[in-house]
Parts: C-alpha cells; structure tokens; sequence
C-alpha cells in the first residue's frame, strides 16, 4: 500500500477504540519475527513529562554519536512524528512499508481468533519494525498510557524511567495515586533498573515494592538535586545546576517550566546508569544534548512583541505548572489566554488554576470527540473569570486575542494537544 492508503487503514481501526493488553501486540510482532527483542530500548512511563524526558534522552544519546529512535505520542502536527530517527520523521514510504507489513500480520492474528488490534497497537508494531530494520542503537519508548496493559510494554528495556505521577485518565487508570501507580509500575522489569522523578509516598510506596519484587535497582532522583541560577525572564533557556551522586553538571536546559528542572535531573540520572552498563556518554555529550533539545508545544515561544507562548498543560497538574511557569519565566504587562479542554479532564479544577491570572480570555474548542465546547467551556471559565468569550474558529481566535495584545503583552495557548498542533499552525502562517 502506499502511504495515503496506509493512512486510512490505520484510520480504519479508530472504530475499535481502546481495547488494553499486550497479548494482541505480542502475536503480531512474533509473526514479524520480534523485532522488539533486537533493539536496546529505555521505556519511559508517567502521567507529566515522559514526552519531554524522552525528548531530551534521545537529543543526550544522538549527541553522543549514536543513532536513536524515538517513538512518542500523540503528534502535534504531523504523523509521522511520532516514530522519529535522530530527531527526523520516519518517511511516508517507509511508513506504508512498515504498516503494509503489519496489515499482513494482523490479518493472521485475526485468522486465529484475536480481537481487532487498536490503532496504538498497529503503529507500536510498525515503529519495532522500522526502528530494527534501520539498525538504531537505542530506541527511546514513550508509554501510550498507563503501562501495564499499554502495547509498548512487550520488550524488556535496558533502563526504565518514570516520570511524575499525578491524576489522569482516571476512568481506565484508577482513582487514587496508588491505583495509578500500581499500572505504571508495569513497566518494571526483573533486573532492570528504574530511574524515578520524585513522587508523591502514595506512588513512591507502590514503586519502592515492585523494584523489591523485580529485583530492579531503583535510582530515586532527589527533590533538592536541582539549583537554579540567575533566571532571564522572556528566555527561551534556563540555568540550573544538577547535582548527583556521582557529579555536577551546569546545565543551559533548553526547556521551560519549572516541571523540565526535576526532568532534567531524572535524565541526568539515567545517563549515569547507562554509562554504567558501559555506554559510551561523556559529560560533554549530556551538556550539548540539554543545550540542543527541542520539545514543540510546550512552554515553546513561537513570536515576541507580543510573546506567543504554546502549551500542551492538557491536565491538573499540567495546568499547575504552567501556571507556575508563567510566573516564573514571563514578564508582561497582562495576559491573553486562548484555553481548550478536553471533557474527560478536571476542567473546573483546571480553569480555577490558570483563568484567574489573564486579562482575557478565549474558549476555543480541541479538535477531539471528547472535546469540551467552547460555548459551554467559557460559560464555567465565566464564574472564575468574567472577561471570557469563545471562538469555534482558531485562526478568528488567534487574530481575536492578537488584537488584544500590545506588545510587551502575553498571548498564552493552552491546553489539549489536539488543540496545540493546529493552533501552532495558526501562528506560524501568520508571524510577521
């Protein structure tokens, strides 16, 4: 097939939604011969940050001279992000390629009796396939969700890392940190080291005992590991120092938010375990990887004057730290915010945090059936904020809030990533 009928078989299987486990996914790699056992995989799970965590592994490993896959999701504008090669998107050929391979596999899996596998599991299986076929040396795994029962959990990785913990996706995931937890946790594999983000104890205690069980060292990162210098507002860079058991590291991050200083830390701290396997990292190598980074859609000022700040905050404590960043890292006169939110998220919660400190504001709906309405999204953010309206449009939206921005002024875009990647669209075809 070629890469637009790749596409709409993949769009096919939109219709049987999410359907968890791992056994479908295993079957069908095993038909295409286990690519997923050749490869030396990190697999990074967490509710905050594995994106970002991923973002700045493999930039750290690229560095380093090594040639790395990357597979994260969802995408913000272009599909083929999400299985990246030293930081370039897989080619649509070699995605009809790897897909038409798997169409065959699934068609076996279906002839003995399976379930119809997912759209999430279709596109792991592809990205194994194309990350074995074009030799990676290592291949940087971001967890769909969850991570017990998600199809990238298959392999058996060399490290396992595990982002901040918070609540989403509650409904499939459980109601209480250690519910969460306790699926995260899946990911931990018998002797395989887990290097872990701070976590609340609730978490911390379902971590501590799965590492027992799977006699897995776990490298738990320090809260106070981080030391921040001067910090230049309106700066796309910040400065910190990483302390380790091991070293010192003064870091240019070329991240925002005060979330990506702990991130940092914990990637710091999974390179140390692989250069203890032997891998070849060098000090200089971590540093130009963090300096070099790129993460699109979070925290990223896409124009200034006046400063146009994207961000996928698409839950509570998302929104808590972009509240907190825009504190920290802005300085403005006031603020305009386009906001959009998913329905399935804690929306009153989230509005409360973040709406209070804009000027004005702009409901917009995410491009998602699980939307929640701009109409009726503005009409809540009204009992917190009185200066909001909303707009079904986004380039109206953008050009609306523009018009309301002098140019010492914020314009901030939040919220779902199904909001992100169009609107990011929206900005760049009209910068100046």
């Amino acid at each position: 097939m070629n890469y637009e009928e790749a596409m709409e078989y993949i769009k096919s299987t939109y219709k049987f939604g999410s359907n968890y486990g791992t056994e479908r996914t295993k079957k069908i790699l095993e038909i295409l011969g286990n690519p997923q056992d050749k490869i030396k995989c990190i697999h990074i799970a967490g509710t905050n940050g594995k994106g970002s965590m991923s973002a700045m592994t493999a930039k750290i490993l690229i560095s380093a001279g090594y040639k790395v896959g990357m597979y994260t999701s969802p995408f913000i504008e272009e599909f083929e992000e999400r299985i990246q090669i030293n930081g370039a998107n897989i080619q649509k050929d070699d995605l009809a390629k790897a897909i038409t391979r798997v169409e065959k596999a699934v068609n076996e899996v279906l002839s003995l009796g399976y379930d119809n596998p997912t759209e999430f599991e279709i596109i792991t299986c592809a990205m194994f396939l194309y990350f074995c076929e074009q030799g990676v040396d290592f291949a940087v795994i971001e967890v769909g969700l969850g991570g017990r029962q998600d199809s990238t959990n298959v392999m058996t990785p060399i490290a396992c890392v595990i982002a901040s913990i918070s609540f989403d996706h509650m409904q499939i995931l459980g109601d209480t940190l250690e519910k969460i937890a306790l699926e995260k946790s899946g990911i931990i594999k018998e002797n395989v080291p887990v290097i872990m983000y701070p976590q609340e104890q609730e978490a911390l205690d379902v971590f501590k005992r799965v590492c027992e069980e799977k006699n897995a060292k776990l490298i738990l990162v320090d809260r106070n590991s981080v030391q921040e210098k001067e910090i230049i507002k309106n700066s796309a860079m910040q400065e910190i120092i990483v302390k380790t058991q091991n070293d010192s590291y003064d870091i240019s991050l070329n991240l925002l938010g005060v979330h990506q200083k702990l991130n940092c830390a914990t990637v710091i701290n999974l390179m140390e375990v692989l250069i203890s396997q032997g891998i070849d990292i060098k000090k200089a190598d971590i540093l130009k990887g963090l300096r070099e980074v790129k993460w699109i859609g979070r925290l990223e000022i896409m124009r200034r004057e006046p400063m146009v700040v994207l961000d996928g905050a698409h839950n509570i404590d998302g929104i808590t730290n972009l509240t907190n960043s825009i504190k920290k890292y802005f300085k403005y006169d006031k603020m305009v915010l386009i906001l959009g939110i998913l329905a399935d998220k804690q929306v009153d919660d989230m509005i409360k945090m973040l709406t209070p400190i804009a000027s004005k504001i702009i409901a917009v709906s995410p491009h998602s059936d699980r939307a929640k309405g701009a109409k009726e999204l503005a009409q809540i953010i009204k009992n917190t904020n009185p200066n909001c309206e909303y707009e079904e449009d986004y380039a109206k939206a953008y050009k609306k809030a523009l018009s309301y921005c002098d140019k010492d002024d914020l314009l901030m875009i939040a919220g779902s990533l199904y909001l992100i990647g169009d609107m990011r669209k929206v900005v760049k075809n009209n910068i100046d």
